[in-house]
């Protein structure tokens, strides 16, 4: 679509407050708080808020996940927050296909002459222009946020939650086991934990081509830092054509994937020292901590991230540990830092209770019922909601 509404708008924001909001903040808190009643959309369908969304992470819509009921139609997506609806083409959401799936953008003032909002994908985000905020104390607090105090064991339902988590994770990891050695199978998966959700098609694609005796056979007679940059170059070369050259500038340059993949090649040196058999690694024998996984390019969160997803659902998949051992390892990590989608769910289960996700076991159940309940509006349903 052409600058020129986006041009006008901007020309007209000035930097002055919406009605009734001092700031974005404000207008996001207010959504946050689930405005009850029937709402009108710009384009004058009626509109219910089931479950305002969870607050996301920074890196694409503002609120994920929620459950909207548009004139009798359940719609599940994301909802984006602006002071003005011209924000929407300030910040370039207009073209920027992470915003493509956005269920509904939510405004204190449209500016614009539009009745919904447009993206080039060719969708016509519904539009929102929302009233000033409740009173303060007034807000969304779901069923489960009275589980402590109806006498429900939180962190054993949690903890029980996350020990199903494991389960799926290495039921996953033994389906890509099928035909592979167990080296092979810890070493994809150590790659995609690093690369991470963001650069998954680029582990799928080096995991497809991983054959860890290729490795060592490419580093053999090497020490030190040339094996390890030998492991790196030839680690860079399994990605796709161009994914390094397309991810320059959209990362910040410890998140680019050739830098997570020194990061893998740190860890090879490490598990498969020099005349090391591509076979499970004795370094990461039952009973090995997820400072096995630390090292330079890999911190302490990193690290632990890597046992969750990757050490101990393929030591159990593929018979290098026994299930108890497992079991202990799972409960003995601890949290690599709750995440931003879990924030909401740690307020209003926690109480006081600062350390409600002390431990990684406690983190990934909390993880699973935020999937399995809280995202597919299944609010007060879930194992914590008090009965009655």
């Amino acid at each position: 679509m052409s600058d020129g509404p986006a041009a006008g708008a901007r020309a007209r924001r000035g930097g002055r407050a919406a009605p009734g909001f001092t700031d974005e903040a404000a207008l996001a808190a207010a959504w946050a708080a689930a405005p009850a009643g029937t709402l009108r959309l710009a384009d004058g369908r009626a509109l219910r808020v089931i479950f305002p969304g969870v607050p996301g992470d920074g890196t694409g819509p503002d609120f994920r996940d929620a459950m909207l009921d548009l004139e009798g139609d359940l719609v599940r997506g994301d909802v984006e927050v602006h002071l003005r609806h011209s924000g929407w083409f300030a910040h370039g959401h207009d073209r920027d296909p992470a915003y493509a799936g956005v269920a509904l953008h939510v405004v204190a003032a449209n500016d614009l002459p539009l009745a919904a909002t447009p993206h080039a994908s060719g969708r016509r985000v519904p539009l929102l222009v929302l009233g000033p905020p409740p009173e303060p104390g007034a807000g969304f607090v779901p069923p489960c946020a009275f589980a402590r105090a109806a006498g429900v064991d939180v962190a054993g339902r949690l903890r029980g939650m996350g020990q199903r988590r494991l389960r799926m994770k290495a039921n996953r990891a033994a389906l890509f086991a099928a035909g592979r050695a167990p080296g092979d199978v810890l070493l994809a998966l150590a790659a995609a934990a690093l690369l991470g959700p963001a650069h998954r098609a680029a582990a799928d694609a080096a995991a497809a081509k991983l054959r860890l005796a290729a490795l060592l056979e490419e580093a053999d007679g090497l020490t030190g830092e040339a094996r390890r940059l030998a492991l790196a170059g030839k680690l860079r070369r399994l990605l796709p054509t161009g994914a390094a050259s397309a991810a320059a500038g959209r990362w910040r340059p410890a998140a680019a994937p050739a830098k997570r993949l020194e990061g893998l090649a740190q860890l090879i040196d490490r598990w498969w020292p020099p005349g090391s058999s591509p076979g499970w690694p004795a370094a990461l024998a039952a009973g090995a901590g997820w400072r096995a996984a630390a090292g330079a390019g890999i911190g302490r969160g990193a690290a632990i991230e890597v046992f969750v997803n990757a050490v101990i659902p393929a030591a159990l998949a593929t018979g290098a540990w026994s299930e108890a051992e497992a079991e202990a390892a799972w409960a003995a990590l601890p949290s690599p830092g709750t995440y931003g989608k879990l924030r909401p769910l740690e307020r209003w289960l926690g109480g006081k209770d600062a350390a409600l996700f002390a431990s990684a076991g406690l983190l990934q159940g909390g993880l699973l019922l935020q999937a399995d309940y809280c995202a597919k509006g299944a609010c007060g349903r879930c194992p914590l909601s008090p009965p009655g």
